[in-house]
């Protein structure tokens, strides 16, 4: 990472990052003011080839769930550009596991309000292996970012340049502890897909963030991901 200046980050490696991802949130209002939120996550966008996949974690979609039975009124929002949020609230997922704690939607009518561009091709690019001190890079949603700016929602983005400190089959971790970011202060990033980044080459996707526990921050490899958008069914314990 010491090699990857701050300069590059920010205007070639951030920009590029920033096309696939978004903010994801409930509500239970139309108008979308701060109060009505109750929580939110974020998401990745990805073209298999066969299909265009909105992808977060589980755990995000398992908390809208509740959030619906307990409110009918709630609904699932996605932002394609953080200045028009559109009402997302489909009926089931394509691929979904609770361990790898990964969900992947079906949003092929959606794609006019993103652009096909802003679907990274896991097609023609798959995830590579992550190694221990691999640079990775991605932008996440942080719940205490959002604000109200002229009576509209307010969704602030936040960029996190990390590296990977191990490596548990579909897992990996990365340390966090030397980064001036309280635990509690990382809610809402889950689902942000993860990008290793390397000096002068172009950006790879490899995983989804979707935890984080003591000093560590958890992640899924994008390996998880069929082409037909389902989720592969072994043991997050196997070789990628």
């Amino acid at each position: 990472m010491s090699k990857l200046t701050t300069i590059e980050l920010q205007f070639r490696i951030q920009p590029e990052v920033q096309k696939f991802t978004g903010p994801i949130f409930f509500t239970d209002s139309h108008e979308m003011p701060l109060g009505s939120v109750t929580a939110n996550g974020s998401f990745g966008l990805v073209d298999t080839g066969s299909k265009k996949l909105l992808v977060t974690c589980y755990h995000v979609w398992e908390e809208f769930q509740k959030a619906a039975l307990e409110n009918p009124d709630s609904r699932m929002c996605i932002c394609p550009d953080q200045k028009h949020p559109i009402i997302f609230s489909p009926a089931k997922p394509l691929g979904e596991d609770r361990n790898l704690d990964v969900v992947t939607f079906d949003i092929a009518s959606l794609v006019e309000f993103f652009g096909a561009d802003k679907f990274y091709p896991i097609n023609q690019k798959p995830p590579p292996k992550v190694e221990k001190t691999d640079a990775l890079f991605f932008i996440g949603y942080p719940g205490n970012l959002r604000c109200v700016l002229d009576e509209k929602l307010g969704v602030g983005r936040a960029p996190y340049a990390v590296a990977c400190c191990s490596v548990d089959g579909l897992r990996f971790q990365s340390d966090i502890s030397k980064i001036k970011t309280a635990p509690d202060k990382y809610g809402g990033i889950s689902g942000c897909p993860c990008f290793l980044v390397r000096e002068s080459k172009p950006i790879q996707l490899v995983g989804f963030a979707t935890a984080v526990w003591t000093k560590y921050l958890f992640f899924t490899h994008a390996r998880c991901l069929n082409l037909d958008g389902t989720i592969k069914t072994f043991s997050h314990k196997a070789s990628v």
